[in-house]
């Protein structure tokens, strides 16, 4: 299934959990949280996703921590896409030793 449209996205650290949601079209991700932005593109082959996205603070709030420990990371990341779902994982540059999984569901188109 095509990555495309808005998604609730759950994704988490050994950190913490966070959610957001994000809008994937023609190759680019538009998302973000009450106190942070997602901006990224990604590729598919098939089922198989892969690329890069940006989360950075646009506000803030002491009671919403990244859960990288950090306000501006760049997480490369792949995965796959089954029907409304999708699951990746993958790493920020800013914080290597942390791992970063996420699951994407389809709210709309």
């Amino acid at each position: 299934m095509l990555l495309k449209g808005l998604y609730k996205v759950e994704f988490e650290t050994a950190r913490r959990k966070a959610v957001g949601v994000v809008f994937a079209s023609d190759g680019k991700l538009r998302g973000g949280s009450s106190a942070f932005a997602y901006i990224g593109s990604y590729e598919q082959d098939g089922g198989q996703i892969h690329g890069k996205i940006t989360s950075r603070r646009h506000t803030n709030d002491p009671n919403v921590a990244s859960v990288f420990g950090v306000d501006e990371v760049r997480v490369d990341f792949h995965g796959s896409s089954i029907g409304d779902f999708a699951q990746v994982e993958g790493t920020a540059a800013e914080a290597p030793a942390l791992g970063f999984k996420a699951v994407l569901t389809r709210i709309c188109d």
